[in-house]
């Protein structure tokens, strides 16, 4: 498992796919009730509630699912989509299970979002309705849902126990591991979002082997502040607990003294989170990995840098683990424990099981020579079953045989470890954020000011990348970047708002007229962001 590697005698940058650890042939609601009825009072779940750390034991978490489910189905149908609107809450988590028992689809929305990117996610995925609460900064999105949805078809999340807790669990229907479980929203290369549809098979096993690369068991506790709109908290982080057994500790939001404390006072055995997460808890007084038994920590969704990889290494004595996946696919490659600390700083692992990975040339589309680089291309029952509602945009990304086009570009080596180059669909990683130029450039464009606009990824210690903007203003206009970020803020996420502002006469341009955006990049190194 893990330790795929090209076959010496053709040279080609190709895995074959690694069956010897059987699939998990069941749905999500088969594998909490699983855990309910073979460990059931062990501890499922757990958070702060106000000042209490409060829990769930599987057993408890599978009842409140149950009800929810039955819930459901009393306002809604097995297959119709559920919006969550809201920041962290163990409602978000329960919700989401039991969306799994009575066959209906996730759809998270991301709480940062502005109302044109909600009307935009409405529109694709017709909600039958929405469970909405607050954003990461605590204020209630529940106005702006009311006004967005049909009247009778919002509901608040965080009164969701009370909503449930005389409903009778019903006789719940059958849900097949084929069946779509997740609508997961991923910006593209034309601007606007679309809805990635992930099956109980792909996501329950996705996060399966996440938790077998690190080695979870059920004696593990798990503190991840992941967001759970995103697929790394829902699937590897939510689905990822459930699958061994694990005890997960959410949080509202990401807080290092928060993380710290629960750290504290759980017995955490396993950390994890994007890398600004992991260096903003380095940097905190209180900072004491002496005082835990850390048995791995797990990063991805932006680079790791390898001064912070050897740090934890060092100070916990533990391994940090590298995952490399996108919402298409939410695990293509991964370290694990016994890798040497260089390959979590310098690589993305190997394939994960059940994953046919390939380097293709962009253009011709021809399987590459190993130390090539390409783009990364992975096939297997892990991946997408396509972009909801938008068969153009699928037949984009997988090709006639299958193979899911990451965008991203990278090589393999001899010993199957994968190497991350590029980004050929130019996506800016801030603190594990996916954004795309694209979508920001089609937005600003529409300021009376701006006559162009390119936008590029800023390198930056804390957020791994930034976002900064480089306008041809017109004639008369000037530059005004804070009025730019008024404006932007409209529209547009608060992570995904320029914060570096540039004037340009014109754009650099290549010969089929294309702007050139590594000179664009060039042009903001002497340029100091807000």
């Amino acid at each position: 498992m893990f330790d795929g590697k090209p076959d010496p005698a053709t040279g080609l940058a190709y895995i074959p796919a690694d069956t010897s650890v059987p699939l998990l042939d069941m749905t999500i609601g088969e594998c909490l009730r699983d855990k309910a009825t073979r460990m059931g009072e062990r501890p499922a779940l757990k958070w702060l509630d106000g000042d209490r750390l409060q829990g769930l034991s599987y057993a408890e978490l599978f009842d409140a699912a149950a009800r929810v489910a039955t819930w459901l189905l009393e306002r809604a149908s097995q297959g119709d989509r559920v919006a969550i609107w809201s920041r962290n809450s163990p409602e978000w988590i329960v919700l989401e299970y039991g969306c799994a028992l009575a066959g209906m689809v996730v759809a998270g929305w991301n709480p940062a979002w502005s109302d044109r990117e909600c009307e935009h996610a409405r529109d694709l995925t017709q909600p039958a309705i929405m469970l909405a609460g607050f954003d990461t900064r605590g204020i209630s999105v529940m106005e702006r849902a009311r006004a967005l949805m049909p009247e009778g078809t919002v509901y608040e999340l965080e009164d969701l126990f009370g909503l449930t807790g005389d409903t009778e669990p019903a006789a719940l229907p059958e849900v097949a591991p084929s069946d779509l479980f997740l609508i997961q929203f991923t910006s593209g290369t034309t601007g606007r979002s679309k809805g990635a549809s992930l099956s109980h098979r792909a996501a329950l096993n996705a996060a399966y082997f996440r938790s077998l690369a690190a080695r979870f068991d059920e004696t593990d506790v798990w503190v991840n502040a992941g967001p759970l709109n995103h697929v790394g908290g829902a699937l590897s982080v939510v689905l990822g607990s459930v699958t061994v057994g694990t005890c997960l500790v959410m949080m509202q939001r990401f807080d290092p003294d928060i993380y710290l404390r629960l750290m504290r006072e759980t017995g955490a055995t396993r950390i994890g989170g994007v890398p600004t997460m992991l260096i903003a808890l380095t940097e905190r007084p209180d900072w004491d990995p002496s005082a835990f038994r850390i048995r791995s920590i797990g990063s991805g969704g932006a680079s790791v840098p390898k001064p912070l990889i050897e740090r934890l290494n060092r100070e916990f004595g533990a391994p940090v683990l590298v995952v490399f996946g996108q919402s298409e696919s939410v695990m293509i490659s991964s370290s694990v424990p016994t890798d040497p600390p260089e390959i979590a700083a310098e690589t993305s692992g190997r394939a994960a099981p059940h994953v046919e990975l390939k380097i293709c040339d962009p253009q011709s589309g021809e399987t590459m020579k190993v130390g090539e680089v390409g783009e990364i291309c992975a096939r297997g029952p892990l991946i997408m079953d396509g972009y909801f509602h938008q068969p153009e945009e699928t037949a984009k990304t997988i090709d006639k045989d299958g193979f899911l086009h990451t965008g991203d570009l990278g090589s393999l080596d001899a010993e199957g470890y994968l190497r991350i180059s590029g980004r050929a669909r130019e996506v800016i990683i801030r603190g594990g954020e996916n954004i795309y130029p694209a979508e920001i450039e089609e937005y600003i464009a529409q300021h009376p000011d701006v006559a162009g606009v390119a936008v590029i990824g800023i390198p930056d210690d804390r957020w791994g990348q930034t976002v900064g903007a480089a306008v041809k203003l017109r004639e008369g206009a000037a530059l005004d970047p804070q009025a730019l970020e008024e404006f932007a803020a409209k529209g547009l996420a608060h992570f995904k708002i320029p914060r570096t502002w540039l004037a340009v006469d014109s754009f650099p341009l290549t010969a089929s007229g294309k702007i050139r955006k590594v000179e664009i990049e060039k042009l903001f190194e002497a340029v100091p962001a807000r």
